[in-house]
């Protein structure tokens, strides 16, 4: 995800107002401060995927394009280079590097929620379906840089 991606979701959650009518403020410490980086990480998880969407549709009709071209002969160079910028290429990169890094943050989020709330490693890397390794490292990388490291 672009930094700017990143800052606009995270603001745009942290400008969401409580039922009191105040700007809730997700970096306060509380004793849900775990889960309100959760709530964090599921805005700007949803955020990508509403992007995505946007850009899937379009790689739709791109691939649709790209077959049809080299089904009618042309050479892969040819085809690649007659596209719009970005390209095909460039456009799934970046779909895939935004949801990657979305998910990643969600992971994270959770593991640090989860653990707080005094779920065991095992437990986690059951609901996770990873090995209980994976969620000590995630720990550990969250520790020593923060849930979006």
């Amino acid at each position: 995800m672009l930094a700017t991606d990143v800052e606009r979701s995270r603001n745009s959650v942290q400008s969401r107002e409580g039922a009191n009518g105040t700007v809730t403020d997700h970096n306060e410490a509380s004793p849900r401060a775990e889960t309100d980086e959760v709530l964090k990480a599921l805005g700007e998880l949803e955020l990508v995927l509403r992007e995505n969407a946007e850009q899937e549709r379009l790689l739709f009709q791109r691939v649709g394009a790209l077959r049809l071209a080299r089904e009618s002969g042309k050479e892969w160079r040819a085809i690649l280079s007659d596209e719009e910028e970005p390209g095909t290429v460039q456009m799934v990169s970046t779909v895939l590097r935004r949801q990657s890094e979305a998910s990643g943050y969600l992971r994270r989020s959770l593991v640090v929620a989860l653990r707080a709330e005094g779920q065991s490693i095992p437990s986690i890397a059951h609901l996770f379906g990873v090995t209980h390794q994976r969620v000590s490292n995630l720990l550990r990388r969250v520790a020593q840089g923060g849930t979006s490291a």
